[in-house]
């Protein structure tokens, strides 16, 4: 580990007390305020199945998991921050807990706020076994995380155990009778014996008082020491995709769903969270992984290649109706109606058979597909297929359908399941789904973090606008991808630029960005959009400015042609 890494276990100047207060009291607000989001979601959830026993009960069980979740966390907190406040014991958040940062002085500077913040995340490591997404997305509320920093702990203690151990024994003479009382000496704390070969500490260390005894340098290295030493907790934490125990464990979930498998984008790292990125269609097989390279490597990200010859025939039956003039005339019809069912009833019999064609076969095909292929990633995750450590999921187009019906299969599991600890973020770019009702409540529990629908306008994405009403039976004005969802928790980002579905593969990185999605490389964004967006926008062009159709397919369209309005 290098020394960089070992700063950021712990702060060149120690924490004052009131700093160490400061960071207790901002952590405690937020957790209130997650705990209470997550009843709004819960509710809301319940409230679209309204008279449903079955949903209420799912709902006070969801809220009481969470509940338990952030009173750890919190105890966490309190040990690291040096057991802060008047009381003995830490305080508990429950449905009055203040949630105002009005008054509160505020945060430290970095510096101390990072090795703070990750001395809270070791702690919940070795507690719970598991690094929880709802604990990465609170504590990245309130700052900076270093978890390369907490992922070199892991792995290799020694260098944090060597810049700490003077701290711990200074701390561990000024308090020899409360280590005798412990039974535990100095030769104990060197070896990380007092968190024992289990990795459990959290009850015998917060009763004890470890804060106080360790000082919160000597925290971290004691912890390091522990984590590293048990391997159940190396093992679940970083998962076992990739091993004969995870390909066995992807066979077993694969039945209906054919050429299934999950591609890292770069080589794995073993970081302490992970990305899922799924392609809607595929022009070859490289874009199963290549849209996503637009992501940095500060997180493990794997592409889910799911259908590749059902996907490379959606592409090539799109591609040829971007082309065609059913396609020209569709556009300057959309330009005329303000609705979808005026424009179809306005289409003529050749029209309405080409984009029939596609609706009823490789569009209405690959959606059956997708929702089957979301059910398999939702059963992956929930089984612990990527480990124990949050997971990020992107998609766009039918993509984003397979990661909302991911979420969907991991809130219909019981919330007292590590499941719903797995999603930290996800991201849906142009999906081809309902813009209402209950799926988008379903997943927004099964979400700790952010749920961010990107969409554009049924004007711009004239194909999504009639595919989804033929797949979906509802008009353009209630597709996710074209408009903002009416989900409470749900967050909406337009993205401008989208002339025509197959116009989302060349904007995956600049709507990802625009999303807010972490780790988005911008310079490699830029570059996504001027080759593969100029490209799709260059083939478009091709058909829709080619010589007139005949009669019966409308007139094609040409850059001096005026839009009409009505």
């Amino acid at each position: 580990m290098s020394a960089t890494s070992t700063s950021a276990l712990a702060a060149p100047t120690p924490p004052t007390p009131e700093q160490r207060e400061a960071v207790f009291e901002h952590l405690y607000r937020r957790l209130a305020v997650h705990r209470n989001d997550a009843e709004r979601w819960a509710s809301a959830e319940a409230a679209c199945a309204a008279g449903s026993p079955r949903a209420a009960e799912t709902a006070a069980a969801f809220v009481d998991a969470v509940g338990a979740w952030a009173n750890a966390l919190l105890r966490n907190a309190w040990v690291a921050c040096g057991e802060p406040g008047e009381d003995a014991e830490c305080p508990t958040i429950d449905p009055l807990a203040e949630t105002s940062t009005r008054g509160l002085a505020p945060l430290p500077p970095p510096a101390v706020l990072v090795p703070l913040l990750n001395t809270i995340l070791l702690l919940h490591l070795a507690a719970a076994k598991h690094y929880s997404a709802h604990t990465r997305a609170l504590l990245l509320a309130l700052g900076p995380l270093d978890e390369a920093a907490a992922r070199a702990a892991l792995r290799d203690p020694a260098p944090a155990l060597a810049a700490h151990t003077r701290a711990a024994q200074a701390a561990q003479a000024r308090k020899g009778r409360a280590w005798r009382a412990l039974g535990v000496g100095g030769a104990a704390l060197a070896g990380g014996v007092l968190v024992g070969v289990t990795g459990g500490l959290a009850a015998p260390l917060v009763g004890a008082g470890v804060s106080a005894l360790l000082g919160g340098a000597g925290a971290v290295g004691v912890l390091a020491a522990g984590l590293a030493g048990s391997s159940a907790v190396c093992g679940a934490l970083f998962g076992a995709y990739g091993a004969r125990e995870g390909g066995a464990m992807l066979a077993r979930h694969t039945r209906d769903v054919a050429d299934l498998a999950l591609v890292p984008v770069r080589a794995p790292r073993e970081t302490l969270a992970v990305r899922i990125c799924v392609t809607g269609w595929l022009a070859d097989r490289a874009d199963v992984t290549a849209p996503w390279t637009v992501f940095d490597d500060s997180e493990d990200t794997f592409a889910l290649q799911w259908e590749v010859d059902a996907l490379m025939k959606l592409s090539t039956a799109l591609r040829d109706l971007v082309k065609s003039h059913a396609l020209q005339y569709l556009k300057v019809s959309l330009l005329k109606h303000t609705a979808l069912s005026t424009l179809l009833g306005a289409l003529s019999p050749a029209v309405l058979l080409k984009l029939g064609a596609l609706i009823d076969n490789p569009w209405a095909n690959a959606c059956a597909l997708a929702r089957k292929a979301g059910a398999i990633l939702g059963a992956l995750i929930a089984a612990g297929a990527f480990g124990a450590r949050p997971v990020s999921l992107a998609g766009f187009s039918l993509g984003a359908l397979v990661v909302l019906s991911a979420l969907e299969h991991l809130a219909a599991l019981p919330p007292a399941r590590a499941a719903h600890h797995r999603v930290h973020d996800a991201f849906l770019l142009g999906a081809p789904a309902p813009a209402g009702g209950p799926a988008w409540a379903r997943a927004r529990r099964a979400v700790a973090g952010r749920l961010v629908n990107a969409h554009t306008e049924p004007a711009a994405d004239y194909v999504l606008a009639v595919l989804a009403r033929g797949a979906l039976g509802t008009a353009g004005r209630g597709v996710a991808g074209l408009q903002p969802v009416c989900a409470a928790g749900v967050e909406n980002v337009f993205c401008a630029g989208v002339e025509g579905h197959v116009a989302w593969r060349g904007v995956v990185g600049r709507g990802l960005a625009a999303c807010g999605a972490r780790g988005v490389r911008s310079a490699e964004a830029e570059v996504q959009e001027r080759t593969v967006g100029e490209r799709l926008r260059r083939e478009a062009e091709e058909g829709l400015y080619s010589p007139s159709p005949g009669p019966e397919t409308g007139p094609a369209l040409s850059p001096e042609t005026p839009r009409k309005e009505e």
